[in-house]
This record gives structure tokens, sequence and C-alpha cells, in this order.
């Protein structure tokens, strides 16, 4: 139900953008009827910081390809097919090149195309053609962003926040595993970390197109990039654990230092999950960071373990994943504190935008 109401409120948007970018072109009396209303249901994306980006693209592709089609037609003046043929190649060519280059300009050869077959066919003036496809990008542009700005708006922010969430989710979920004292199911770590992989992929769009919205003054939040930048160093953190930790049992590590581990893989998967209730804007405890401790407690294992010289009675191998494990089970601590820092003061999701961002989410999963 969460997932059709949001579709629907999508949808809404997409028919007001497309029948006011009519109307809007009509009580002006213009001829670019064609032009603004496919921009801009085009332009009318899931959030305002899409909306923002696609519109920006449009504009100026359609001015790259009506500056390429006129150029050709000046160039060639085609009369036939073999001239117009030419014409469209010599326009093409830079166009093609510059959409390669450039995703956001792979629709600018549709100007180009529009201008070179369409003038000849109606007897219109090439440069006049170009002119009105630029003016009716450009009407169709702003009729999308004015529409997703008004109509139910959906802020990017919002998505990334919800989706930060879920990242610190599968965080924790991949450290629960770790705690135990027992080999992970085949596959459970792998599983865990595409979907982190995933979701962080997502979560870069969604904090570019969230500063599109903040330089657009839809949003003041400036902490979106260091949001991301911190998740990425927890999946790091946590990727060092699950290689230095994987299949840990009593008789990978001695006694002293094993306990102490699966605390703090524990401790770790308890305050991920608290930063993951706090991103969502659940309410938690004051104290729920108890990774702190746990890897204070860590240490001095391993330091007590290299005083009384036990450490020189263990493999090499072992040294290494026991002191590999506390220098980063000690960067994790240091980067969890700005995480819990970030999900202080990041705005919250308002009552039923996560709902309408998991409706977002599924679908963009299913394109």
């Amino acid at each position: 139900m969460d997932s059709l109401s949001w579709q629907m409120r999508h949808a809404l948007r997409m028919v007001v953008s497309g029948s006011g970018a009519y109307l809007l072109v009509f009580s002006l009396g213009l001829q670019v009827d064609f032009s603004a209303v496919i921009t801009a249901i085009f332009v009318t994306q899931s959030n305002v910081g899409g909306s923002y980006r696609v519109a920006v693209e449009q504009f100026f592709a359609s001015i790259a390809g009506a500056l390429c089609g006129t150029g050709a037609a000046a160039l060639i003046m085609p009369q036939d097919p073999v001239t117009t043929a030419i014409a469209l190649v010599i326009a093409l060519t830079p166009l093609a090149m510059l959409g390669a280059r450039s995703p956001g300009f792979r629709v600018a050869p549709i100007s180009a195309v529009i201008i070179l077959l369409q003038a000849p066919e109606f007897e219109i003036d090439t440069l006049t053609l170009a002119l009105d496809r630029v003016v009716g990008v450009a009407l169709g542009c702003g009729a999308g962003v004015a529409v997703s700005l008004t109509v139910f708006p959906a802020r990017a922010l919002a998505a990334a926040v919800e989706t930060a969430a879920a990242v610190t989710g599968l965080l924790a979920r991949q450290m629960q595993i770790l705690s135990k004292d027992q080999p992970a199911p085949r596959g459970a770590h792998g599983a865990l970390a595409a979907q982190v992989r995933e979701n962080l992929v997502r979560l870069g769009e969604l904090v570019e197109e969230a500063e599109r919205e903040r330089r657009g003054r839809s949003t003041r939040y400036a902490g979106a990039p260091r949001l991301l930048r911190t998740l990425r160093r927890l999946r790091h953190d946590t990727d060092m654990l699950r290689r230095a930790g994987r299949d840990i049992s009593r008789d990978a590590l001695p006694a002293s230092i094993d306990a102490p581990w699966c605390k703090a893989a524990h401790s770790a998967a308890e305050t991920l999950l608290g930063v993951s209730r706090l991103l969502a804007g659940e309410d938690v405890a004051e104290d729920f960071d108890t990774l702190g401790p746990a890897v204070r407690v860590y240490l001095a294992a391993l330091e007590e373990i290299h005083k009384s010289g036990e450490a020189a009675t263990l493999p090499p191998a072992t040294l290494r994943r026991m002191f590999g494990i506390g220098f980063t089970l000690d960067q994790l601590r240091l980067d969890v504190g700005d995480m819990i820092e970030i999900a202080r003061d990041v705005p919250k999701p308002r009552p039923g935008v996560v709902a309408a961002v998991t409706g977002w989410r599924s679908a963009r999963g299913r394109a």
C-alpha cells in the first residue's frame, strides 16, 4: 500500500507537469508544445534534486543540439536524402562524442535530428526551429521543476538518510555474525557485503542530488557528503574485521583474547543498530554506544598478552590477526563516534517519508 501510494503521487506529479507545460505554452501563444510537454514529463523525477539535475542537463543538451543542427544545415544546406544524411553525420558526430563523455548530453542528438529532419518537411527555417526547440525545452524544464517543488515534493536528503539507516543496519548484521563463536553460514557475509555495496552506490547518487537541492535552496543541511564519507569508512572497517575475524573459533585465538573480541564485535553490532534507529528517527537511549568500552577491554587484553610473554608462543599469523583486529576496532570506534554525531544532527524523516522512500527504492530496483 505504501509503495502504491508513492507510485500514485509520482504519477500525479508527471500528469500535472505534462498538462501544466501544455497550458503554459498555450497561454503564451507559442508553438512549442511538443518539446515543452515531453521535457516537463522527463524532468519530473522522484525527488527535487533529481529534477534539478535533469533540467540542467536537458537545457544545455538542447542548446548543444540546436547549435550543431543549425551549423550542419548552414554548412550543407540539405535538399535531398544524400545531403541530409551528410548533414546528420556532421551534426551527430560531435554530439555523440559529447554524450559519450557526459551522460547528461546523450539527449543532445535528438535536438539536432529534429532540426535537420523537421525543418525541410514543414518548410520551417532551421534557425527558427532551433530557437523553438530551445524555448520549448526551457519551458518544460521550468514546469517540471516547479511541479517537483510544489506537488507532493520529495527530497533527496530524506531518501539519503533512510538509505544510510539501511546501510548501518546491514553493517550491524555483519558484525553480529562476527560476534558469534562459530563459523559464519556459507555466503552470509558475501550477501550482506553486496547489499551494502549496492546501497552505498545508491546513497552516492542521492547525496549528489541532495547537494543540488542545497544549492537550489530547497534544503539547508550541508552534511550529506560527510554522511557518505563516514559510511564508506565504516564499510571499510567492517570489511577489514570480516577478513581478520573470518571463521574465528575458540581454537583460532587464545582464550584471553577470544572473549574480548566477541564482546567488541557484539558491541559494534548493537551500537551500529542504534545508529540505524537514530537515523530512522526512532528514540534510542543516550548511552547506547557500548563500543568504546569494549574496544578498550580488547586492547587491554592485547597489552596483557604482550607483557606476559604469551605473544612469543603464538604463531605469527595469529598475532597478525589479533593486532589487526585491535587496530581496526580502534578505527571503527572513532568512525562510529563520528557517525553518531552525524546521526544526531541530520534532519530526521518526517512521518510517511520512510514509506514513500521505500516505494522509490523498490521502483528503482525494478527499473
